[in-house]
């Protein structure tokens, strides 16, 4: 390989340097036409994923507006101020280029309530309050006895340790569909929780302790009455190992 003079190195970096110069500037000058081009205007902006919340509430929330230059958008911001949303669970923001952008929400769903007062609080299955409402949901169970005072939306109900149970009772019971079967769940009794069911039986679960076992335990009760037609008025799982119903006769 030959040996370059000093001469030609020479010139070998100052060809670099101009070449690396000449990118800058091309990069610099595409920067600024883009970001003051019409061309990069936002047009449309599309919301996917979302149900409760409408995409006009969507829109307004990220901050991000029609005719905006599609660059000068913050995505972060974005984001974040969408995320303050009770409902939104996760959110995806991206540029659509030349004129587009796409919101792709992931909503909480309520799937159980709280009574406070005259007000109802819609619980999601990780426990966060979605919101506040006058009228009580007939299909949602209702949650009773947990202390709420003071929850807004966003709050989670379930913020203290102790309570790690009583989410348990809620993801286990809504994992094996056994959830919107439920009327109600008394957590009164520290040491004992009595459930309603919608057609009519109360189960007296007792304790939360081992609450996946117990949840499919009642779940394989519950369809032993169903599939064979038993007259249950009760079941009892606090009153020893072998669960027993109580039957209209």
């Amino acid at each position: 390989m030959k040996k370059l003079s000093r001469v030609e190195r020479k010139m070998r970096r100052r060809r670099f340097f101009f070449r690396f110069l000449l990118l800058i500037i091309l990069t610099f000058s595409i920067s600024v036409l883009a970001l003051n081009s019409d061309f990069f205007v936002i047009k449309n902006i599309d919301v996917i994923g979302n149900s409760k919340l409408t995409k006009e509430n969507i829109i307004s929330e990220s901050s991000i507006k029609l005719g905006e230059n599609i660059f000068k958008v913050s995505i972060k911001d974005g984001k974040e101020h969408l995320n303050r949303l009770s409902y939104v669970k996760d959110v995806k923001i991206k540029r659509k280029l030349p004129k587009g952008i796409i919101i792709n929400i992931i909503e909480r769903k309520e799937i159980i309530q709280i009574k406070e007062i005259s007000a109802f609080l819609l619980i999601d299955i990780e426990g966060y309050v979605l919101d506040i409402v006058d009228s009580e949901d007939h299909n949602l169970p209702q949650l009773v006895g947990l202390n709420i005072k003071d929850k807004k939306p966003g709050d989670n109900v379930f913020s203290l340790e102790k309570d790690n149970e009583g989410i348990e009772l809620i993801k286990e019971g809504h994992a094996i569909k056994l959830l919107p079967k439920i009327k109600e769940i008394n957590m009164e009794d520290d040491g004992n929780v009595n459930i309603v069911l919608f057609n009519g039986i109360t189960v007296a679960f007792g304790t939360l302790d081992n609450v996946k076992y117990k949840l499919g335990l009642l779940n394989t009760i519950l369809k032993d009455v169903e599939e064979n037609q038993r007259p249950c008025t009760m079941i009892v799982m606090n009153k020893g190992d072998n669960p027993f119903i109580v039957v209209d006769d």
